[in-house]
């Protein structure tokens, strides 16, 4: 099966994932639960594109690279899972149910089509990965290294998020701006950008190596400009006004530097 045949199988498979997610979204009128579908889809489709070359390839490095995909799909899925179980839909998509009006059905099924368009873009540097047929070498480490920073800072910021919002008697306009986030508005975001920059020298020797390099300019714009830092920054301005807007005028927003030390002047 050619790389292309592959692509189209896994955005039907994916479509029709979504299609379902809708479906049920519908009924319960929380479409929170497509991050949860798109981290799981991402994980499914790729250890599939990478099960499809394994015959071909390097069984050591298809290995290594089905298991941090599982570990990657299994965490964030199940981190999603768990914060959307019991809860109302998130704001983010209140706030779109509510711009959309009449049509938010219609809306909110085309969104789930978008999204299982980008589980199938997310997934598809796994055919590029299962490609490398070199032995493991110096820059596999160096790829592998990279992942791991990435995987304990973005868990790192999702548990001092957590902590933070279980505090006793915080406020919702509260913000939270210790640890990992004194230094960016979105160190999750940012570590996870970390994590998949580590597959580039990993796959670099694939005959298809180059094109990985798009992988993190895809990624920083579907985290900063799409679906990540615009919506969550508008509801938490909602929410917490000038504390939020402050936080804002000193703290990077998403590579982590240093705070500023005086607020710049609106």
């Amino acid at each position: 099966m050619s790389q292309l045949d592959l692509l189209l199988y896994g955005q039907a498979c994916a479509s029709t994932l979504m299609t379902i997610g809708w479906m049920v979204a519908t009924k319960i009128k929380n479409t929170s639960y497509v991050d949860v579908l798109w981290a799981y889809g991402v994980g499914i489709s790729g250890f599939a594109y990478l099960h499809s070359q394994q015959d071909l390839r390097n069984p050591t490095r298809l290995l290594v690279l089905q298991v941090l995909l599982v570990v990657w799909s299994l965490r964030l899925g199940t981190h999603l899972l768990l914060r959307c179980l019991g809860k109302p839909e998130d704001a983010r998509y209140d706030y779109l149910r509510q711009w959309m009006g009449k049509r938010a059905n219609l809306g909110f099924f085309l969104f789930f089509q978008i999204q299982a368009f980008w589980i199938v873009l997310f997934a598809s540097p796994f055919l590029i990965l299962a490609h490398n047929s070199a032995p493991i070498d110096p820059f596999d480490y160096l790829g592998l290294a990279i992942w791991i920073i990435g995987f304990i800072g973005l868990t790192t910021a999702d548990r001092q998020l957590a902590r933070f919002k279980q505090a006793p008697k915080r406020k919702r306009a509260e913000v939270c701006d210790t640890g990992l986030w004194r230094y960016s508005r979105h160190p999750n975001y940012f570590f996870e950008w970390v994590l998949w920059l580590g597959y580039l020298p990993m796959g670099w020797s694939a005959p298809e190596g180059d094109w990985l390099l798009v992988l993190p300019v895809m990624l920083y714009l579907f985290l900063t400009k799409i679906t990540g830092i615009p919506f969550v920054e508008a509801r938490k301005l909602e929410a917490s006004g000038e504390a939020y807007a402050s936080y804002v005028q000193r703290t990077s927003s998403f590579f982590l530097w240093f705070p500023k030390n005086k607020e710049t002047p609106s």
